[in-house]
């Protein structure tokens, strides 16, 4: 087991995460902390940082040092991007960072910095083809993005922080001031054709992406505590922008979901994202949780445990089995099993449920992950499953999918239809989709009571599927006793009939 620490130095924020890689290859976040430090803030005039600015960043620097070595991480991979990029004294200040704290920032070019952020995107958003911006104090960075290959990026001199210290002269920032503000920026955008008219959706990292979409949020009491992978529409923008622009800043302050020490530049980060919105003709954003420091992971995990691009070919089953690593060795085997045999009745009764390809793929991850709430509770494990689910680091997925998958579990163990209408999440659902869940998850369910002594045995299953009838073959390991999966089996039955309106018959045989 090794702990490395990444830090991503911003021009407005310092971000700082420790990572804990166990010896079987998962890894886990276990410690995290973000610092507003404004370290591009009053620097333009004569293109330095002040001193004011680089005190604040080496206390925080400083304290991350020290609590990396309190955490026991030796390894420090520390960056530092537009602000330090473009200050004349920026060489000074990394000098004085390695004196001070022992920890060695590199400067990363604007192109590096993007495909970083493409590297954090890229293994947790589930889209093959979109623009990604990563949108700092003083830059953004821009990538298009198409089968999952970034074809061409730019680093371009605007952030939120720079576009509202260039435009806004007084307290307040005029109606005047923005028009100059939105047509600086379509400038700027102009020069980039190869971004124009693409139509493909945004993608957004940084702290004005994550506010607007918590504002939203919180504006329509959404059931999910999460900020990955949440969609914003140009209609829901555009309403989130008028509303900051007919607002004083101690108003703004008032915001529910927007920070505080954010709500000064709000307007001039949302102006930029509606002016690319704009130019590339995108109907939508979805909002990224990670960005250029889990890029930095992804690189150094890819380099040492998987692959030297640091790309993850299907990351919804990498994060789902990468949760699943962290169960005792038999819970492991067991959940490995039973999304084995699920996925051969799903594939078997594919006339029966009608379902696809993707929905198939959530049956597995929920079928991995549908024991995992044991470590909370064995009692009513099945809603604890189901809040983990929810709630796990699962990667290239939307809200809406997580929630079925949650709701199978959830379902596969016998939790009824009042705790789907109860849930909070269940809100994501429609009627249709909780007759899915119900369908779908019986598959689970009978794998489960199949297994129900946790010994493997049964080596496969066969199906053959009649008008009123479908006729189950479980085919067992020599000298087998079945009869506690019998038991468990037949418990099924009635429900079976139900969800299928046919009989379902079991037979046990040795496999030859």
């Amino acid at each position: 087991m090794k702990r490395v620490s990444f830090i991503d130095l911003g021009s407005n924020s310092v971000r700082f995460v420790i990572m804990e890689i166990a010896d079987n290859g998962s890894y886990q976040l276990i410690y995290q902390q973000k610092e507003s430090i404004r370290l591009s803030e009053n620097m333009w005039t004569h293109n330095r940082l002040t001193e004011e600015a680089i005190q604040r960043a080496l206390s925080s620097m400083k304290a991350f040092s020290h609590m990396a070595e309190a955490m026991d991480s030796h390894e420090i991979y520390a960056v530092a991007t537009a602000a330090v990029r473009l200050a004349h004294n920026g060489g000074e200040f990394i000098e004085r960072v390695k004196e001070e704290t022992g920890i060695d920032l590199v400067c990363i070019s604007g192109e590096e910095e993007a495909h970083l952020g493409f590297l954090g995107v890229i293994n947790t958003i589930g889209l093959r083809d979109f623009v990604l911006f990563d949108l700092g104090g003083a830059s953004v960075e821009v990538t298009l993005v198409r089968d999952r290959q970034a074809l061409r990026s730019v680093s371009l001199p605007m952030g939120a922080l720079t576009l509202t210290g260039k435009f806004q002269s007084g307290k307040e920032m005029s109606g005047e001031e923005r028009l100059r503000m939105q047509a600086y920026i379509q400038e700027l955008l102009s020069d980039e054709e190869w971004l124009a008219g693409v139509g493909l959706p945004l993608v957004g990292i940084g702290g004005t992406a994550r506010n607007l979409a918590k504002m939203d949020q919180r504006a329509h009491e959404y059931p999910i505590a999460k900020l990955h992978n949440y969609e914003l529409t140009r209609e829901r923008l555009e309403a989130i922008y008028r509303q900051v622009c007919n607002k004083t800043l101690a108003q703004r302050r008032k915001i529910s979901g927007l920070s505080q020490e954010r709500a000064d530049i709000i307007i001039a980060g949302t102006a930029l994202i509606m002016e690319l919105m704009d130019y590339t003709k995108a109907s939508a954003m979805r909002v990224s949780g990670c960005g250029l420091r889990e890029g930095l992971f992804y690189r150094y995990y890819g380099e040492n445990y998987m692959n030297p691009d640091g790309i993850i070919d299907n990351i919804l089953l990498h994060s789902a089995e990468n949760v699943l690593l962290g169960m005792p060795q038999n819970d492991l085997i067991h959940a490995k099993y039973i999304a084995r045999l699920t996925d051969m009745l799903y594939e078997q009764w594919q006339s029966l449920h009608g379902g696809d390809d993707r929905m198939r793929e959530l049956l597995r991850v929920a079928a991995l992950l549908h024991d995992i709430g044991k470590r909370i509770n064995y009692y009513s494990h099945a809603r604890h499953s189901a809040y983990m689910i929810v709630n796990s680091n699962l990667y290239g997925i939307s809200h809406y999918e997580q929630a079925m998958c949650s709701f199978m579990a959830a379902d596969s163990h016998g939790a009824n239809s009042k705790y789907m209408k109860s849930s909070p999440y269940g809100r994501l659902l429609s009627d249709d989709d909780k007759g899915v869940v119900h369908r779908i998850s019986m598959m689970l369910a009978l794998a489960e009571a199949i297994d129900e002594s946790h010994e493997q045995a049964t080596v496969s299953v066969s199906t053959v599927i009649k008008d009123d009838a479908v006729e189950l073959t479980v085919w067992t390991k020599h000298g087998v006793n079945t009869s506690i999966a019998e038991v468990a089996v037949n418990k099924l039955l009635k429900q079976f009939k139900k969800e299928y309106k046919r009989i379902l018959h079991v037979k046990w045989c040795e496999a030859l």
